[in-house]
């Protein structure tokens, strides 16, 4: 079976779509009579011929890169019309038997093209940000491209979702729609669990891009009141974004600054190392899908403290973390307390977190992808 993929981001490029892909292709190049090529992104000004495995191929073309985490309007469009063209060129001489879109847009420009003209079916995975309503702040943007989303939606073969609520909002877009619902995975073997004292100052990792969706301005309100109940605790933010400053401008605002350590962007293969040495993991969203931070820091075994909105509720539950309203820095703050006040309670909901991270590794998920593939091809 041939494939073409079409992904504007690869590691390093990106963020969970990315990584997704690529456990996906460690999978993937086991797979006897599968070839797979990626058009992606190139983090520089030339193109970029990456020979993943042998029967793996990644394409990377410059689109004009400036922040490797995120992708600006321009990048994604040249990325659109770019790959559009690759992927006709490509098609020509490998004769492809599916393509397989990584999110809407920007690549679900090429997908409509080579289904229209080449009769080449599409499996279309949904990433969050591109179903109209998911982030706030592309609410105008929306109101320009949802005809377009809506058109590719439509001439899907199937779309894949990562959650519950995913699928729920495309159904409220459009309620005829095939749809399959297929989570994420985790390394559990690169993500390990390790036995460990509980630190006596609580240190709490949040591993998210750093823009208002993610919600960081709560776990910072947060801190306030738990230092002004003399609380101990520190906050490592990992990821870089557009509000990283402002963050930091808050913090230091509310005086709580010093307890407060921006990382950055900390490459993949350092991430298990930063969850081990944490004691909580936090992450204090406005929406979001399933997040793969949150299936590290379980994998790690870190009791999980998670705002109500996309599919963590599918992952967390009283065995292993709490769930809080989003924006709600009140009830963080007392989650918080009590956790710090109860060191048993956070060695158990971590265990729990272990255990129920284990059920989600990426050679099971590889295999829901690989039946679907067979299943569209036919």
């Amino acid at each position: 079976m041939k494939i073409l993929m079409l992904n504007n981001e690869f590691p390093p490029l990106g963020g969970g779509t990315g990584t997704v892909n690529l456990e996906l292709f460690r999978i993937f190049q086991t797979i006897p009579n599968l070839k797979v090529d990626l058009i992606s992104s190139a983090g520089g000004q030339n193109k970029e011929i990456e020979q993943f495995s042998e029967n793996i191929r990644i394409l990377k073309y410059p689109v004009g890169k400036k922040d490797i985490h995120h992708a600006s309007n321009f990048e994604l469009i040249r990325y659109a019309i770019k790959s559009t063209f690759v992927a006709l060129k490509l098609n020509r001489k490998e004769k492809y038997d599916l393509v397989f879109v990584w999110s809407t847009v920007p690549a679900g420009f090429p997908s409509i093209l080579l289904k229209l003209f080449k009769k080449l079916p599409f499996i279309l995975r949904v990433g969050g940000p591109d179903i109209p309503g998911f982030e706030e702040r592309y609410n105008f943007i929306y109101k320009i491209i949802t005809p377009f989303i809506k058109f590719v939606w439509k001439r899907a073969s199937i779309i894949v979702a990562k959650c519950k609520i995913e699928k729920e909002m495309v159904e409220n877009i459009n309620p005829n729609l095939k749809i399959q619902i297929i989570n994420n995975g985790i390394d559990t073997s690169k993500f390990s669990y390790i036995e460990k004292d509980i630190n006596s100052e609580l240190r709490i990792i949040c591993s998210a891009r750093l823009i208002k969706r993610k919600g960081q301005y709560t776990l910072i309100d947060a801190m306030v009141e738990l230092k002004s109940k003399d609380i101990k605790i520190h906050i490592d933010f990992v990821g870089e974004g557009d509000e990283k400053q402002a963050y930091i401008n808050y913090a230091k605002e509310k005086d709580v600054l010093e307890q407060i350590i921006f990382s950055g962007y900390v490459p993949r293969e350092d991430m298990p190392e930063k969850y081990q040495k944490s004691d909580i993991f936090v992450l204090p969203s406005f929406n979001e899908g399933m997040s793969n931070s949150l299936l590290e820091a379980m994998a790690c075994g870190l009791p999980v403290v998670v705002t109500n909105v996309g599919g963590t509720e599918e992952l967390v539950d009283a065995s292993n973390g709490y769930i809080f309203k989003a924006g709600d820095s009140q009830a963080l703050s007392k989650i918080l307390e009590q956790l710090y006040k109860s060191k048993q309670q956070i060695k158990i909901l971590g265990q729990n977190s272990r255990n129920k991270a284990e059920q989600h590794n990426w050679e099971y998920i590889a295999n829901e992808y690989l039946k679907l593939f067979n299943k569209i091809s036919v």
